[in-house]
């Protein structure tokens, strides 16, 4: 059982965990971030796929300059009124 109740060998003791507990976490951070950089030179994309493509964005427009509501136009496309207005948002956006 170790005695931390000293103040010189209980501070000792941990600062030594917590140098390898940092020392662990860089480690695991470093594995994380040459895992993904070795899947984007393979190609592979992480992430949530897109709810609708560009075609549907542009299709949203038309009916939406049609004068077709929101509401109507999200439920066409089979997503909620939030999805389609953050896709007209985020393809403006670029």
């Amino acid at each position: 059982m170790l005695d931390t109740s000293d103040g010189m060998s209980g501070e000792l003791i941990f600062t030594l965990w917590a140098a390898i507990a940092t020392f662990q976490r860089q480690q695991i951070v470093k594995g994380t971030r040459e895992g993904l950089d070795a899947a984007r030179a393979r190609g592979r994309v992480g992430g949530r796929p897109r709810a609708l493509s560009a075609e549907q964005v542009t299709d949203a427009r038309i009916l939406l300059s049609a004068g077709q509501t929101q509401a109507a136009v999200a439920g066409k496309l089979g997503v909620s009124r939030w999805t389609l207005k953050r896709s007209l948002d985020f393809v403006v956006g670029i």
